[in-house]
C-alpha cells in the first residue's frame, strides 16, 4: 500500500452491471482513519476525474456534472466508505477510484483564494505490464485553484523526464481545476526493484509510491 502525509490511493475491484440496475462500490482505509474520502470515475479514452467527497464532519460535496441522485456516497464508520451508483447506464462505464487525505481541497475558487491539490499516484495496470512489458504511473492533481499547477516526477530521489508526459493545460471542474502526469518506465524497472516515486509541485512534496 503506499504512503504519503496522510493519503492513500485504492483500485476498486471490476464489476459488471445490467442497464437500470444499481452498483455498490466499496472503499476501505488500510491501517488508517483518514478523514477524507475522495471517489474518482475514468472512463475509457479519458482522464481521470473527481467524482465526490465525503468526511467525518463535513456534509457530502460533489463535483459539476455529478449527483446524490445518481452517484451517493456513504461512510458507515471512519476507513470504509460506499459510492452508490444509480440506474446504471452504459456512460457509467468506467474505472472507479477512491483515495483518502487528511485533509480537504475542495472550496469555491473565488479570485481571491487559493486552493491546494489532492495528488494520488495510481499504479500500473497489470495488463500493460503483461501485454507491453511497460508500467505507466499516473499521477492525478486535482480539486485546485487558481488553474496553474507544474507537475514532475523523482525516482529514487533524481529528476526523472525520460517517459513523463504532463496534460499541456489543466482541466476545469466547477471552480476548480485538475491536472495528469503519467510516467512510463520498463516491466523490469518496476518488477525488479525497491524505487521510490515521487510526484511533486515545483518544489514543494506531494506524494511517495
Amino acid at each position: 500500500m503506499a504512503h504519503q502525509r496522510g493519503y492513500q490511493r485504492w483500485t476498486v475491484p471490476s464489476f459488471f452491471s445490467r442497464a437500470g440496475e444499481t452498483v455498490d462500490l466499496s472503499c476501505y482505509q488500510n491501517y488508517t482513519t483518514l478523514a477524507f474520502i475522495f471517489w474518482y470515475q475514468q472512463p475509457p479514452r479519458n482522464g481521470l476525474k473527481l467524482v465526490a467527497s465525503i468526511s467525518t464532519w463535513m456534509k457530502n460535496s460533489y463535483e459539476e456534472g455529478y449527483s446524490e441522485a445518481k452517484f451517493e456516497i456513504s461512510r458507515d464508520n471512519n476507513d470504509h466508505s460506499v459510492m452508490t451508483i444509480k440506474n446504471v447506464t452504459s456512460k457509467d462505464a468506467a474505472t472507479y477510484f477512491c483515495a483518502a487525505s487528511d485533509h480537504t481541497v475542495q472550496g469555491g475558487g473565488k479570485n481571491d483564494e487559493i486552493i491546494p491539490p489532492a495528488v494520488a499516484i495510481f499504479s500500473p495496470s497489470k495488463q500493460e505490464i503483461q501485454q507491453k512489458s511497460k508500467a505507466t504511473l499516473v499521477c492525478l492533481a486535482s480539486g485546485f485553484y487558481p488553474d496553474y499547477l507544474k507537475l514532475f516526477w523523482k525516482v529514487n530521489g533524481a529528476k526523472r523526464t525520460d517517459g513523463v508526459g504532463t496534460d499541456e493545460f489543466s482541466t476545469q471542474n466547477g471552480s476548480t481545476y485538475s491536472l495528469t502526469s503519467r510516467l512510463r518506465i520498463s516491466a523490469q524497472e518496476w518488477l525488479c526493484t525497491h524505487g521510490r516515486y515521487e510526484c511533486l509541485l515545483t518544489d514543494k512534496y506531494l506524494y511517495v509510491f
